[in-house]
């Protein structure tokens, strides 16, 4: 599949963005690295640790993403507000619980210019499964897999 949408006029709207990989196994206390990879492309990304029953599944839930609006509030400025231009990046790593990732809310953002990437120690003990998505494209998920 291409990494550009596609798009057929008042039928659908497709688009390719996703982790590569979406299931990542590392050891306790190894450290992973975020890239922004995608060319041509504008909008930043976050990996953010998620409750695998917050990940939306339907359309709809995608659309009216909820804890969508919970991870980029974390992240900007004004938290409340989308975020923009006026409304921009300034926590690029959020943790809740212990330094790295190891916990829902734990969240990282890297962005097309500027901060194009991020490497993070993951925290979680061995034997968790940490399930991520991106707050600004709820479609993007995955999940890592701690020994």
């Amino acid at each position: 599949m291409s990494d550009h949408p596609r798009y057929v006029v008042n039928q659908y709207f497709q688009d390719a963005m996703r982790f590569t990989p979406g299931t990542v196994t590392v050891k306790s206390g190894c450290t992973l690295t975020f890239t922004f990879a995608t060319h041509n492309q504008n909008d930043p990304h976050s990996l953010s640790i998620v409750k695998q029953s917050d990940l939306p599944r339907a359309a709809a839930q995608m659309e009216k993403c909820k804890i969508c609006g919970q991870i980029a509030a974390k992240h900007v400025k004004h938290p409340g507000e989308p975020p923009g231009p006026t409304n921009p990046i300034v926590h690029w790593i959020v943790n809740v619980g212990s330094t790295g990732l190891d916990a829902p809310g734990d969240s990282i953002v890297i962005a097309p210019s500027g901060h194009k990437s991020v490497t993070i120690r993951v925290s979680a003990p061995p034997g968790r499964i940490l399930y991520f998505m991106c707050g600004l494209h709820p479609w993007m998920q995955g999940k890592i897999v701690v020994t």
